[in-house]
C-alpha cells in the first residue's frame, strides 16, 4: 500500500511517502492503528485528518486494500 504524507503529517513522520506492506484489507481504523504503532507522533493529528484512497475521499464504511495509494490529508487552512 502506498502512503502519501502532507503537511503536518509530512513533519510527524519524516516521510512525504512510503510503500507499507500489508497482505491483508484493512478498515481505516486498523489502517490509523498501523501508522500510530510505527509513528506513535501521528496520533494526536490523525483524528483531524481526511483519509482519501485512490485520489478521492475515504468513506466510513470503505476498505483500504493491499494495492491502493492512501494520502493523509491534515487539516489546512490558507488566506
Amino acid at each position: 500500500m502506498r502512503v502519501l504524507y502532507f503537511a503536518q503529517a509530512r513533519l510527524a513522520t519524516g516521510r512525504s511517502e512510503e510503500q507499507l506492506s500489508t497482505s491483508q484489507s484493512l478498515k481505516a481504523e486498523g489502517f490509523e492503528k498501523l501508522l500510530t504503532d510505527k509513528y506513535p507522533s501521528l496520533q494526536p493529528l490523525l483524528p483531524a485528518c481526511r483519509l482519501a484512497k485512490n485520489g478521492r475521499f475515504l468513506q466510513p464504511d470503505e476498505t483500504l486494500d493491499p494495492p491502493d495509494e492512501v494520502a493523509i490529508l491534515p487539516p489546512m487552512s490558507g488566506g
